[in-house]
Formats: C-alpha cells, structure tokens, sequence
C-alpha cells in the first residue's frame, strides 16, 4: 500500500513541477507583460532550490528594493541601538559628533528623547563637532525637482527634525516649525515651494493648509536649531573628536529598520548608509558604506550590482532579480524568521503592502519599490503547505496604472501560495 503510494508520488510530482512552471511561464509572457521588460527569481528559503528563473540574471532598476541592502548593512554593522552622537568633556565642557542618527527630534521618534534629555541635563557648554559627512546633499541620479518632496530630504551628519521643515498658513500669517525658520516662509505663488540653494519657503495654493517640506543642512543652521533644542547657546567646532570619545546611543535599532521597511522611508535608508560608514570609517560617506558592504558581506553576490544609494531614488541603480534574492537568502539564513517578518511590511496588512497581497492568513513579507513607470517587489512569501520561498518580481518600463502591476503580481504570488 505504502510502497505504491511512493511510487505513484515519485511518477506525478515531475507533472506536478511541470504544470505549476508552465502557469508561471504563460502567466510572464501573456500579453499584459509584452511591452515591458520583466524579471522573476523563486527559491526555497529552506534547500536553496531555483524553482523558477525568468530574466532572473538581467538588470533592472529596483527603486525602493535598494533598502534590502540597506536593511542587511545596518543589521550586520550596527549595534543593536542606534548610536546617536559621540561626546567628551574637556575643561568642563561637553564635545559632540554627529553620527548620522536620524531620529533624532524626528516627529515619528518623538517618544525616545534619550539624546536631548542627555544635551538638556549638561551644566557646561556644548560644542557641535562639524565635517564628517562626505559627499553631495542629494544622491547621485537623484531626480533635481524631487528637492522639495517630502520623501527627499538632505543627507547630514547631525540630522535633526528628519531634515524637514513643517509650515502652516495661518490668519496671522505663516509659520514653520522648527522656529528658526519662522522668518523664512511668505505666501507667494511659486513652482516649488523652496529655493534650491536657500532656506526661502513659499506657501501658495498648492500647498494646502499645511506641507512638511526639506531644508538645506547648514552648519550654523543645525547650531541654531539644537541651541534652540537644548535650551542653551550651542557653538560650532572645526575639530573632531578623539578615538577615546564615548558613544552615547538612542532608541534599538529595530524600530528604524521597521520604519524604513514599512512604509519606504528614503530619508531612514539613506541615513542608515551613513551610519554604516561612521561605524566602519569614521567618516561619513554613502560610497564607503557601499564598497564596503560589497567587498565584505556581500561579495558573492550572483551578478556585481550598480549600488548607489541607500534608498532607491536613484536612477542608476540596476539589479538582477537573481541578487535580490540572493541578499534575501542572506537575510533569512542569519537572523531570525520572527524578527526579520516583524521588520518587513505585510501583505494586506502594514505599511506599502497594505492594500495588496492580502488574505485571511498573512503570506507575504516584502519590499515593494516603485518609481514611474517601474513596479518591483521582493520578500518572502508563505504557501498553504507550510513552505517558505522567497522571491523577486521586478517590472521596469512599463506605460500601465501602477495598480495594474500590483495587481498582476498578486495574482502570481496568488498562484504561488496555493500550489507550492
């Protein structure tokens, strides 16, 4: 009885493999897909086996799909808190050093005030080491008009504020939020709502009652705003500090990482870059982070990626679906399942999944990244028999409504979770 049921196992399952590949091929090549270009990569996170491979060794820009690497840099570098700042006191007087911690006064972090509360409580006078950070306050193949967007703050070494200024109309007249922009906000009709090189912020119609906009990281800007922060005079020094400063940390680490992933933030992944290279350099320098991470961690890479920013803004970057998976694989093998699904956004339910790849029983975990005209996802995906696969969908080029994309994906993860 047994012994026929194997045999009988061993003759169906090649038809089983068979049937469910010729549905992913055709469901890939149907005429939705024709006038685009399209890559999918699928292997058990468990035996390591490829179960399906189309494109899966061709480039694509993966927008936001970029923040798995940033997510796998901080989670093999950082500690388990953020590191928040580098101090010493000398003379009586306390010696800070931006580490690039972008919590800290951010609106979404506001609970942890670990750091301030440390720069509050100090009796002598406080001065901002200033220099560390290397490179352009926008990334490289960064769209230039994206500046004033809310999903594209400045890069710094002391962040503050998440590097946005919040403005409101009022009967009284404008205001901004932090105070030490006050005096640079009028009502006036303008194409965009900043200069591109100065602090002057217009409201006008389009700007509705109330708009969070980017500011231009300036030395004497970040000491005016931490002076007013603090509640005293902070001043600006020109030296850094010493290799026997103290580190003083913020809020753990995960809580960042579990933003970033959720709901796509640019301005936590490109932070997190930096935070990465001040742990490994002790400057502060996206490239050295990258370089780094590729020459250490993740130098068996299948195909050697164009990697240049922690986010994904930038059109430059390219990669295969196959390398996607790949860091994943990574990712799932290092650190715990509980704690890498926690980090990810859900399907159906947190975060840029919300609204997609639902189900009474959540079966997607992943990273969708999306720019005009491109729709990618990659994660790892739960099927009914208990198996876990991850897997990369990237789809670039298309002239389609982004939710029609989406909505194809879903029907292959769809597919996916009912018949493996």
């Amino acid at each position: 009885m047994y012994r026929k049921a194997f045999f009988f196992l061993i003759l169906f399952l090649p038809l089983v493999l068979k049937s469910q590949s010729e549905w992913i091929q055709n469901h890939l090549e149907s005429d939705f897909y024709k006038n685009q270009f399209t890559g999918f990569y699928l292997q058990d996170a468990e035996t390591a086996e490829v179960l399906f491979d189309y494109n899966g060794e061709k480039y694509f820009t993966p927008a936001s799909n970029v923040k798995i690497l940033s997510l796998y840099s901080a989670m093999k570098v950082l500690p388990d808190s953020i590191p928040a700042l580098r101090y010493e006191r000398k003379n009586g007087n306390l010696y800070i050093e931006g580490l690039g911690d972008p919590t800290f006064l951010h609106p979404e972090f506001r609970s942890v005030n670990r750091a301030i509360d440390f720069l509050k409580n100090e009796p002598g006078d406080i001065y901002l080491s200033w220099g560390k950070f290397e490179g352009t306050r926008l990334g490289l193949g960064w769209s230039w008009e994206d500046y004033e967007k809310h999903y594209s703050p400045e890069r710094s070494e002391f962040p503050l504020y998440g590097n946005m200024a919040t403005l409101r109309k009022g009967k009284s007249g404008p205001s901004a939020f932090p105070l030490t922009l006050a005096d640079s906000v009028e009502y006036q009709e303008s194409l965009f709502s900043r200069d591109f090189y100065e602090n002057k912020f217009y409201l006008g119609s389009r700007n509705g009652n109330s708009t969070r906009i980017p500011f231009v990281v300036k030395d004497e800007l970040i000491r005016q705003m931490l002076s007013e922060a603090v509640g005293k005079e902070v001043f600006l020094n020109d030296k850094l500090l010493g290799k026997n400063a103290k580190v003083l940390f913020s809020l753990p680490s995960d809580l960042v990482y579990k933003r970033m992933m959720e709901v796509s933030d640019n301005f936590l992944a490109e932070q997190i870059l930096l935070m990465v290279s001040a742990q490994i350099s002790g400057s502060m320098s996206s490239e050295k982070a990258i370089n780094y991470m590729k020459t250490r961690h993740l130098k068996s890479m299948p195909e050697d990626p164009v990697w240049v920013d922690g986010s994904g803004l930038s059109r430059y970057n390219l990669f295969t679906p196959r390398t996607m998976v790949h860091v994943l694989d990574k990712l799932y093998k290092e650190f715990a399942e509980e704690r890498l699904f926690n980090i990810f956004a859900v399907g159906g339910r947190t975060g840029t999944l919300k609204g997609n790849y639902g189900g009474k029983t959540p079966y997607v975990y992943a990273k969708s990244g999306t720019l005009s005209n491109n729709y990618c996802l990659s994660g790892y995906l739960k099927t009914k028999s208990g198996r876990t696969l991850i897997f990369s969908v990237m789809n670039n080029h298309f002239q389609k409504q982004n939710w029609q994309v989406r909505q194809e994906t879903q029907k292959l993860l769809e597919f996916l979770r009912d018949n493996y």
